[in-house]
């Protein structure tokens, strides 16, 4: 068989999300419902699931698509060479639908990505085919000159053209149509000239179809319109295009101020008139009642404990009741026994001679969460393997980490421990390397592949816009626009998130957590009239300032370099015995409906402490924080100091004379 030539397309008018008529953003793609695959109640089902590339029929639209274009623009140059597209135009996503019952099954495909909306499809390459040539031949990308079904409908396409025996070549207003034979060579600087790009090398089927390198050469920039190119492996100047979601419970996390926190997760949580440390086990939301437009997060959490003393969950019936893991930094232990000796982990302390007394005084139950939370920092568990790859190259990919306290998804940002501080990478794949001739995940290496992006900011001038990158997630995106409301009337700047490397590999070392949206946790950070006087002023920073990193509280302790960390295959084993046995993880719209269900109402006990003081139980405001300590105090600059939160875990005990080191007893957890 003839090798197959790659074409890469420079242009795309592709688009991942559109703005309906209601003026709403929605996704460019079936909707979630066509995206369920459950059967009904006869079992049958009715469902749409995206093509990746490489499949069987998404590689047959591009090998139809890539010969019937090049019978149309030449390629006399390759002789008995067959063709295919590198990959479809940028933004462009084929879509199967898959109808079965206890018969048969149907199974079409449709094209996803016109401008115009989800509903405006192609179910061919020959329905797409006269947009395609348009799109590789017009240079000026005007619309009213393809003469595809969906730019230029039938009941539009009389007053354009009467002869649709064929697709026609674009036409410019009233120029002629463009025939094939008079299109020049390649080598002539024509405006005619189309915007393809085929490599000179040979390559074969498969070679074709996985090529993950842009062409070795290419023609000069100025015959090149500014689109950019998808393809599998762009160079290093190109932003990586975004996969979708691979399942529900990470497109609910894709979306901008949905869910601040994640099951699996460890953060801290009110507990009235002290703050604790736990596991978040599930979440759901809930219409506000004076505000029925308005959903309500609601999260069911796990207190952490010694073996001894575990106790029930929690309800947290909003995101004010909670803190990120890494927004504060956990004290020292309240037992000088176990503070002044050195190399203590969760697993190696005799918790009977703690809650006996024999490490001094202080509350087992705050020792039992600082060292369990700390153990937690220490391992990363990936999850959702993409594929198991061993044999051939020694590498497997997951869609998804937890990374320390926090659960990370292929698809949205981190931040990072290199460059000005403030960088993002935007994660594309999470790899697991192992050794050579191993199988053993106890000696692989994790690392994670993404775009690299720098905060940056441009004076406000006529005309002057920062770029408008369609590849950085809708998070993202969604944040800054928010940012720039407020900064552009007072400040006269705008802000955007500028590429810096793309396709970037990095160990877990270098990541210093999740990325939150500035305009989602600062309000609950800071406060929310403080946050609303910095809007005032026009003056949103970064959340990731307000932050510490993962691994910091064992760094700070053993006076080390953060570390890779201890690889866990699931991720309740992180936990250890700090939560009761039998605790499980929802999967959220994932799992089962049983696992998304609630207790009725709050398991949690009251406390000898919460008793005594009934009246102060209200929720402590961030600004406490910055009076006592400054929010500088923490490591890297960043988070809380030590004795700052010692007095978040318990205030009461402050106000009753309990010191700052835990040496007196008094009050439980």
């Amino acid at each position: 068989m003839a090798p197959y030539r790659p074409i890469y397309l420079t242009r795309s008018d592709g688009k991942l999300e559109i703005v309906s008529k209601s003026r709403k953003k929605e996704l460019n793609a079936p909707t979630a419902d066509q995206l369920d695959s459950k059967p009904d109640a006869k079992g049958n089902t009715d469902y749409f699931k995206e093509l990746e590339l490489g499949d069987a029929k998404e590689v047959d639209w591009r090998r139809k698509l890539g010969g019937m274009l090049i019978r149309e623009i030449g390629g006399q140059e390759h002789p008995g060479s067959n063709y295919i597209l590198a990959a479809l135009p940028e933004n462009y996503r084929l879509y199967e639908r898959v109808k079965s019952g206890p018969v048969s099954e149907i199974t079409d495909a449709y094209l996803y990505g016109h401008p115009q909306g989800r509903k405006k499809r192609y179910r061919s390459p020959g329905d797409f085919f006269p947009h395609l040539l348009w799109l590789a031949t017009d240079d000026n990308g005007d619309p009213d000159n393809c003469s595809c079904k969906i730019c230029a409908p039938d009941d539009l396409q009389v007053f354009k053209e009467p002869d649709r025996t064929r697709p026609p070549e674009p036409v410019k207003k009233e120029q002629p149509p463009i025939k094939k034979e008079a299109i020049p060579p390649k080598s002539s600087a024509s405006a005619t000239r189309p915007m393809v790009i085929i490599p000179s090398r040979s390559h074969s089927e498969d070679k074709g179809i996985s090529a993950t390198k842009p062409p070795a050469s290419k023609p000069p920039s100025a015959t090149l319109p500014p689109a950019v190119a998808r393809q599998a492996g762009p160079p290093p100047s190109t932003p990586t295009q975004l996969a979708p979601a691979k399942c529900f419970e990470q497109d609910q996390d894709s979306q901008w101020s949905k869910y601040l926190f994640r099951p699996g997760e460890l953060a801290w949580f009110n507990r009235g008139n002290a703050w604790g440390l736990s596991v978040i086990l599930k979440r759901t939301l809930e219409r506000e009642l004076q505000n029925p437009s308005k959903d309500r997060a609601r999260y069911l959490v796990q207190p952490l404990s010694n073996p001894l003393q575990q106790k029930p969950t929690k309800i947290i019936e909003s995101e004010d009741g909670l803190r990120p893991w890494l927004a504060w930094s956990p004290p020292a232990p309240t037992h000088s026994g176990l503070a002044n000796t050195p190399g203590l982990t969760y697993g190696t302390i005799d918790w009977k001679g703690v809650t006996e007394g024999r490490y001094g005084q202080g509350d087992p139950e705050v020792d039992g969460s600082i060292f369990a939370a700390k153990a937690v920092d220490d391992s990363l568990t990936l999850f959702h393997p993409l594929t198991n790859n061993t044999v051939t190259t020694g590498e497997r990919t997951y869609n998804g980490i937890y990374l320390g306290g926090e659960k990370i998804w292929t698809g949205e940002p981190v931040r990072l421990r290199v460059g000005s501080g403030q960088d993002i990478m935007v994660v594309h794949s999470i790899v697991e390397r192992l050794k050579p001739g191993s199988t053993s995940i106890a000696s692989a290496t994790v690392l994670l592949v993404g775009d690299i992006y720098k905060f940056s900011t441009l004076s406000l001038q006529p005309g002057v816009e920062p770029p408008d990158n369609r590849h950085l997630p809708l998070r993202l995106r969604q944040d800054m626009e928010y940012r720039n409301r407020a900064t552009i009337p007072i400040k006269r700047t705008m802000s955007f998130w500028k590429l810096a490397q793309a396709q970037a590999k990095l160990p877990v070392t270098d990541i210093k957590g999740r990325w939150y949206e500035s305009s989602a946790l600062l309000p609950i950070l800071k406060g929310a009239d403080a946050f609303s006087q910095d809007l005032t002023r026009g003056e949103i920073g970064d959340a990731g300032q307000w932050m510490n990193a993962r691994g910091d509280c064992n760094a700070a302790v053993n006076n080390v370099p953060p570390k890779a960390g201890t690889r866990v295959v699931d991720r309740l084993d992180a936990f250890g015995k700090s939560i009761p046995q039998g605790t499980k993880i929802s999967k959220g719209l994932d799992g089962p409906p049983e696992e998304q269900a609630f207790p009725k109402e709050n398991t949690m006990p009251p406390t000898t402490a919460q008793q005594q003081h009934v009246e102060v139980q209200v929720p402590m405001p961030m600004e406490g924080v910055e009076a006592e300590g400054g929010s500088k105090k923490g490591l890297d600059g960043q988070g809380v100091s030590d004795g700052d939160i010692e007095q978040f875990m318990d205030l009461d005990r402050l106000e009753d004379g309990y010191v700052q080191n835990f040496t007196e007893a008094g009050g439980q957890f």
